[in-house]
């Protein structure tokens, strides 16, 4: 992926047909992801995303952006557009909407497809809406694409939404519409040690003032330190009852021993507990820091209760058998289009066969290399015209996410858990890009407290640490999440490595897992099974 930084219309780019996404993605949260999602999968264009950065100090104190630059880049990357074009807004601010669609859309990015979501604005004070918007491109030949507006229940998604539920301290909902956990992402600097005087040793992250500040007040919270997960305790303000010189995170980790200065973590925010407040003594704040201890120990007590439902997702959720079929088909179709529909059907087959049946593993094998598989198809048929390798890698990150296909049930499963009060969670190992395009096509995201993508985090199943990571993100025990999964060695092995309870489906009728392992064949038998309590 290429990061251009754009000050005029006069600085050179490649000439390349481009298909953009056009917004701000402030926080990149899953009503921007089915908006960029639309750059992908267009017959060879280049996707990317046009966004905007203005000076902090010309913003209002409610527009705020809800994270840094660098973390706003290290979100958009993981959706694989090719490139991301960063203007600069004073390049743009006085532009018509006239004027941006045809010196900058037209000229300047040689944009064949625009794609945006049901409310944006653009031109000079916002004068364009999404009607002016198609007029204008239908001109020039343009291909406009609107995203319709993602709900969490009854609630649209969109950085306003997520700021007020920032400030609100209402973290949860704020994590569903983000798709992510918000964090607190500066370097830890060193304090008066007055915690660890008190015996509640800390670490201390300065807030940034050009990003939105969180309610101040405690908050549970989850670290990631050496790829291993700790609950903690994280106080936001100015420490009324000592003072500070600027507002701070101050986050105690009672389970971690070892020194953090000079680290750039990500203190991610779970739950919110109470109010921040001035103490008459130090004494007073210490016991109150034991009182909040204790609710934490509360949540490192696993309870007898199930309070979350996890689920794999390739082959749980989505039939990956089915999408796999419908990619090879238009591959066939698009390379091969004067065979007869008997050859191609042959070479459907042997792509099927050879990716395991559009299974996503073989045996124990991780997902299957497309470096590797694309060499293989490329000898059995002694295709001599055959595109490059990282050409056809990149097509496949494209087109077969464009095959989402969830199994019955799905959606249903994920809306009744909900209905009686369980968090929902995606666990899924595989590549970023295409994980996370498969999510934001299937529709499932406004429904889901939580998704973790292996690629995103550096480890992967059967590696317990991940699903440890996902519950302590929920601000849950392992021991009190249920995880559905298709695989007895990534699904059943690792959700056992990682203390959850696994639930075996078995969509295929393969009968890998243990015996003492729930099977399943109808996703909704989950609601049972959580009924019953056969999960124990």
């Amino acid at each position: 992926m290429q990061i251009y930084s754009i000050g005029s219309l006069t600085q050179p780019l490649p000439k390349t047909d481009r298909a953009i996404a056009l917004g701000v993605f402030d926080g990149v949260h899953i009503g921007h992801l089915a908006v960029i999602a639309q750059t992908k999968d267009t017959g060879g264009l280049t996707s990317s995303i046009l966004t905007f950065n203005q000076n902090a100090k010309e913003k209002p104190k409610e527009s705020l952006p809800l994270f840094s630059k660098d973390d706003k880049q290290e979100f958009l990357a993981k959706t694989g557009v090719d490139e991301i074009l960063d203007f600069d807004f004073d390049c743009l601010r006085s532009l018509s909407p006239e004027e941006f669609v045809t010196k900058v859309l037209r000229d300047y990015l040689h944009c064949k497809r625009i794609c945006c979501g049901e409310n944006t604005r653009f031109g000079l004070n916002g004068a364009g809406d999404v009607a002016v918007l198609q007029t204008l491109c239908e001109k020039e030949h343009i291909e406009v694409v609107i995203a319709k507006t993602v709900y969490c229940d009854d609630t649209p998604v969109s950085s306003t939404a997520i700021r007020h539920c920032l400030e609100e301290g209402n973290l949860p909902l704020a994590t569903r519409m983000l798709g992510h956990s918000y964090w607190i992402h500066t370097p830890i600097i060193e304090g008066n040690h007055l915690g660890e005087s008190l015996g509640f040793p800390t670490i201390n992250q300065p807030l940034d003032p050009s990003i939105l500040s969180v309610k101040y007040g405690v908050y549970i919270s989850s670290i990631d330190i050496d790829d291993s997960s700790y609950l903690a305790l994280t106080n936001v303000g100015i420490k009324p009852t000592v003072g500070s010189d600027y507002p701070l995170a101050e986050t105690w980790i009672p389970r971690y021993t070892g020194s953090l200065y000079g680290k750039q973590i990500k203190t991610r925010l779970v739950r919110f507990l109470r109010e921040e407040m001035a103490f008459p003594s130090l004494e007073a704040l210490k016991t109150q820091i034991q009182n909040d201890f204790q609710t934490l120990e509360k949540a490192f007590t696993p309870s007898k209760q199930i309070k979350a439902v996890f689920f794999d997702f390739d082959e749980t959720l989505q039939d990956r058998t089915v999408a796999f079929r419908r990619y090879a088909q238009r591959f066939v179709s698009k390379y091969f289009p004067t065979l007869s529909k008997e050859e191609q059907e042959l070479r459907v087959q042997t792509m099927w066969e050879q990716n395991g049946n559009g299974h996503a593993y073989i045996g124990k094998n991780p997902y299957i290399s497309y470096r590797e598989y694309f060499p293989k198809i490329i000898a059995l048929w002694q295709w001599k015209e055959a595109p490059s390798i990282d050409a056809l890698i990149k097509e496949v990150n494209e087109m077969l996410p464009s095959e989402t296909c969830l199994f019955p049930g799905a959606k249903e499963v994920l809306q009744k858990l909900r209905e009686r009060g369980f968090l929902v969670g995606v666990i899924t190992n595989g590549y970023s890009e295409m994980q996370n395009r498969k999510l934001a096509l299937s529709g499932l995201r406004p429904l889901l407290d939580l998704t973790v993508v292996s690629g995103d985090e550096g480890i992967h199943k059967p590696d317990g640490r991940l699903f440890q990571r996902a519950a302590s993100r929920l601000g849950v025990c392992p021991e009190e999440c249920l995880y559905v999964g298709d695989h007895p060695y990534y699904d059943m092995d690792g959700a056992i490595n990682g203390h959850m309870h696994p639930v075996y489906f078995d969509a295929f009728d393969f009968h890998h897992a243990p015996a003492s392992i729930p099977r399943i064949t109808n996703l909704l038998d989950v609601l049972t099974i959580l009924e019953k309590g056969d999960y124990q």
